[in-house]
């Protein structure tokens, strides 16, 4: 596997407190906030998704730092378990540095999005995510301790059923 990675995207589950995804770049390497924002609002337009974005926390500058993004395949209002939340940080921001134990060379990498809680959207997130990766091919999906989902390997899951795509380890298909 490459590690040349110039973002990640990490899922895991965490008990009883549901299944959360985090989208990560290389530390330094992260998209600003309002330029993302912007490909997100033309990336769910061009996938038939709804989304809104709320929550905003700036700094003592104005400048945008924080925000919430919520995504849904049915209007926003129709249903309050369909939309999947994100929230997206502008890089610095504290506590958004994570390293891996596993990665050589030893990179930081900056929690740009972070979801709420997926289970039973796992269609939804799966739809966003590929289109997220065709928009930024660099990302890779990680999932639990070594899994790891690239723009190849949603390619291969496209036609499959998706309920199910982030419980299973790709090495194993």
């Amino acid at each position: 596997m490459n590690h040349e990675w110039e973002s990640v995207l990490v899922i895991t589950k965490e008990g009883k407190m549901g299944i959360s995804a985090h989208i990560l770049f290389k530390s330094g390497n992260s998209i600003e906030i309002n330029h993302l924002l912007l490909r997100l609002g033309e990336l769910c337009a061009n996938e038939g998704m709804f989304y809104s974005h709320t929550l905003n926390k700036v700094d003592d500058a104005g400048k945008l730092k924080y925000c919430e993004y919520c995504v849904s395949d049915i209007p926003l209002y129709e249903s309050y378990d369909r939309p999947i939340c994100f929230g997206i940080a502008d890089e610095p921001y504290p506590h958004k540095l994570v390293d891996f134990d596993w990665d050589s060379p030893p990179q930081e990498y900056f929690k740009t999005l972070v979801s709420g809680d997926f289970v039973d959207n796992e269609d939804l997130l799966f739809k966003f995510l590929y289109a997220f990766l065709n928009e930024f091919p660099t990302a890779t999906v990680w999932i639990e301790e070594d899994w790891f989902y690239t723009l190849a390997d949603l390619n291969k899951l496209r036609d499959n059923d998706v309920d199910h795509w982030c419980y299973v380890n790709p090495r194993d298909w």
